[in-house]
């Protein structure tokens, strides 16, 4: 029986995700994550191979295995578009440097958008190709465990849609911008997306009410007063620095009509928050029509029977109610197919595992 040892690095502009997996042959023995939040853009550039360090000892060190026992680390990146880098070869090749002081270069291997992955030197000469591709890896691994299907992976910050079809992605964008054209990326999340990118009005005791275009609150705040995310989940900062309790939430939402706690009552900023919620589903489900239309026109093999996949912190309460609401109701779980331990750390496990299933 053959042990490897396998770290999946998700490397996000905000969150680094890692998981280190263990397999003996085809099986998965053990499974451990861990995710930082690391905001590349409020941080010294010096930071991010500390950050790399703070993840061996949370997620190897930790859970008693060493770092020389890694066989591999399969890695993706997608932190090089954060305004910390004047470009996103600049962003690679810093990412790389810090990558290169902490582990291995002949152990590191990275996800391409040609859904392969590229050795160290590989990806330092073409670092287009690694560039935001960490939702190939996502779908090759899903692929090995479904062969057509739609996965749709919503987290903190963006939400990629990907169909899959004969076990491989069949994406029409492949870089972000290519993406965003085709309605295979979303630019909202469950976390980190701004009031003003959702609505620009809101109800206020039978009237609408423009906000103000102040970073004053966040969706987490919403989510938050909401119920649909805990304290504990809330792993982004707070837009004003001060704590995620359900009080600071409500203090943050009310200032973005410019008033305050002391001057609106928590049920008028429910009503705020469950309209900024709904406005935020419509965002979507126009997407995802979008989406969809432009699919089966390019791949009439899913004009019937549509299945959806889905994964990432915010798919119970922005994915499933979509997909619930448009009269989609064939929807599996992602962890539940992969046996991924959990949903937050996905992409992570995904990268292991896509690189395990491409060794064989």
């Amino acid at each position: 029986m053959k042990r490897l040892v396998i770290l999946g690095l998700d490397i996000g502009g905000a969150n680094t995700k890692a998981a280190l997996i263990i397999f003996d042959d085809d099986y998965l023995k053990e499974a451990f994550s861990y995710i930082e939040y690391f905001p590349f853009w409020e941080q010294s550039l010096n930071e991010i191979s500390k950050m790399l360090e703070r993840i061996i000892s949370n997620v190897i060190i930790q859970n008693n295995f060493r770092l020389s026992d890694l066989d591999h680390v399969a890695i993706a990146i997608t932190a090089e578009l954060s305004d910390a880098f004047q470009t996103k070869k600049e962003g690679i090749q810093i990412i790389l440097g810090a990558l290169e002081k902490v582990f291995k270069k002949q152990k590191m291997a990275f996800i391409s958008i040609n859904n392969e992955f590229l050795s160290f030197n590989d990806a330092k000469n073409n670092y287009k190709k690694i560039s935001a591709a960490n939702w190939v890896s996502t779908a090759l691994f899903l692929g090995k465990y479904i062969s057509k299907c739609i996965l749709v992976d919503a987290g903190s910050t963006t939400i990629d849609i990907i169909p899959i079809l004969d076990s491989i992605p069949v994406a029409q964008g492949r870089d972000d911008l290519s993406r965003l054209l085709n309605n295979e990326l979303i630019y909202t999340g469950g976390l980190r997306a701004t009031i003003p990118s959702i609505t620009h009005f809101v109800p206020y005791r039978n009237n609408m009410v423009r906000i103000s275009f102040e970073k004053f609150a966040l969706i987490s705040d919403v989510h938050r007063i909401l119920g649909n995310i805990s304290e504990e989940e809330y792993i982004n900062d707070t837009a004003d620095n001060r704590s995620k309790s359900i009080d600071n939430c409500y203090a943050r939402l009310a200032r973005i009509i410019c008033t305050d706690l002391s001057e609106i009552t928590r049920e008028d900023l429910d009503q705020i928050a469950k309209f900024i919620y709904k406005k935020q589903l419509e965002l979507i489900i126009e997407e995802l029509q979008h989406f969809i239309e432009n699919l089966i026109k390019n791949h009439p093999e899913f004009s019937d029977d549509l299945k959806f996949v889905i994964t990432g912190l915010s798919a119970d309460f922005l994915i499933k109610k979509t997909l619930e609401s448009l009269g989609y109701n064939n929807i599996k779980i992602y962890e539940n197919i992969t046996k991924i331990p959990n949903k937050i750390c996905s992409s992570a496990f995904a990268i292991a595992g896509a690189f395990h299933h491409q060794m064989k």
